[in-house]
């Protein structure tokens, strides 16, 4: 959590915005815009990191830390593929790459590792992040943990499977 008065732990710009308000370059307006957005996004209910173009992490929100278990500090500068558990087919990297390659988003569910070790069902979403000169610059990952969710819509197939199964069953 930043505390006010810490330097930026993400590539934001704020510590760049406020040199520009010290010499009187930028209204000050514009800091608190930048204030909000970065308060906006680190208190978003979704897990949230940006990456190089390597996947190496430059920022993760709060929710990243609680959804990963891994505190900001020893997810940056660390390869999104901290995450990975290995088992995901290679076809759906070669998918999320070749549209990162067109510059379009990518979403899909990839069966991650938190730090401790447990395995969660991420809802994920890749998208590239756009310069002025039509350049990707970063990614932004965005996920959240569906494992319940999941879990939930399994079981009531189940239960509605084992009804069919009763129902067929039954003389007529």
């Amino acid at each position: 959590m930043r505390k006010v008065g810490q330097p930026l732990p993400d590539p934001s710009g704020l510590l760049m915005a406020s040199k520009k308000i010290a010499q009187g370059l930028l209204p000050e307006q514009d800091l608190l815009s930048e204030e909000v957005f970065f308060q906006a996004v680190e208190h978003c209910p979704v897990a949230i990191s940006i990456t190089d173009l390597k996947a190496n992490i430059l920022y993760a929100n709060r929710m990243f830390t609680q959804v990963t278990g891994y505190a900001m500090e020893e997810v940056i500068g660390k390869n999104e593929s901290i995450l990975s558990n290995h088992t995901t087919p290679r076809l759906a990297y070669q998918a999320l790459w070749g549209r990162l390659a067109q510059q379009k988003p990518w979403a899909g569910m990839l069966l991650n590792r938190r730090k401790d070790g447990s395995l969660y069902l991420a809802e994920l979403t890749v998208a590239p992040v756009i310069n002025d000169k039509g350049e990707t610059v970063n990614y932004l990952g965005m996920h959240r943990d569906c494992t319940e969710i999941h879990q939930l819509e399994q079981r009531v197939l189940n239960q509605k499977a084992m009804i069919e199964a009763v129902i067929n069953a039954a003389p007529e």
